[in-house]
């Protein structure tokens, strides 16, 4: 995957998250999955996803 294609799904993928946390029966297993990868790409991030992986981690300290 290009990193231009991964740049735009991140931050919409994290829109998402962030619209049905609060929401009861979610898929944990998916959540789990989004978190991973957003760790993963956080772990050495490009310069395009540093704001989303700031906000990855703000949610992480707050759980």
């Amino acid at each position: 995957m290009a990193p231009l294609r991964l740049h735009a799904m991140v931050p919409l993928a994290l829109g998402g998250l962030l619209l049905v946390v609060p929401a009861a029966g979610l898929p944990m297993g998916e959540l789990q999955a989004l978190n991973r990868e957003l760790g993963r790409l956080c772990s050495d991030p490009p310069r395009e996803a540093l704001a989303v992986c700031r906000i990855h981690a703000r949610l992480v300290r707050a759980l």
